[in-house]
């Protein structure tokens, strides 16, 4: 049920047998399989997978995305996170527009298959919401950077304080790419849809976590 849980099908009960019996590479490798950055998923995520497991039934859940961020860190103390180098290239380019975590996810599945890969960033450095949108308590940015770092080293360009639409234009991207890819992610702050939030005096949290 934990599994089922999860919107990105993580085989949890692998990985935490693994745990279990000390096999942490191959808890990270089943990790890996499924999450592109455990490391994110294992601070922010809001873990349905506890909320649907059967323990809850009878006294607390599984601390399944504790052991998710024990996984992830151990993996890094180990070296065994490396980029995701490709063994061969396609000869294809791909644009990818905005570098929040689905943009980056899929500049690094792109690049593992052999594409060339070039994200652009309309602020000054690459994350999106997991740079800007997240306060540090939840996830420190150096959590972000290491992975961007990895991104780099793997062949990803990232081109920052580029807007597509002021600095370039989508055509050019279309034309000087073979596919391009729209990860904008949502940069609005969501109202509360009950009477007086119009009123003066009430602020989006949005507007200071950007800041």
């Amino acid at each position: 049920f934990c599994q089922s849980g999860c919107p990105l099908g993580n085989a949890i009960p692998d990985w935490n047998d693994a745990v279990m019996d000390g096999r942490w590479r191959d808890a990270y490798e089943r990790l890996a399989a499924t999450n592109n950055f455990p490391e994110f998923t294992g601070r922010i995520c809001p873990a349905p997978c506890e909320s649907a497991c059967v323990l809850g039934l009878i006294e607390d859940p599984v601390t399944i995305e504790h052991i998710e961020q024990a996984i992830a860190e151990h993996a890094f103390q180990e070296g065994w996170v490396q980029p995701a180098t490709p063994t061969q290239a396609t000869g294809k380019h791909i644009a990818i527009v905005g570098s929040g975590p689905a943009g980056l996810a899929a500049a690094e599945q792109l690049r593992r298959v052999g594409h060339g890969v070039t994200v652009f960033e309309r602020d000054e450095q690459p994350g999106g919401l997991l740079r800007y949108g997240i306060p540090d308590f939840k996830l420190e940015k150096h959590v972000v950077e290491r992975r961007v770092a990895l991104l780099e080293a793997a062949g990803i360009q990232f081109r920052c304080s580029v807007e597509v639409g002021r600095d370039v234009t989508f055509v050019d991207l279309r034309t000087q790419h073979d596919a391009v890819l729209l990860a904008t992610g949502a940069t609005r702050p969501r109202p509360l849809g009950v009477p007086g939030d119009d009123l003066g005096g009430v602020h989006y949290a949005w507007e200071y976590l950007w800041q």
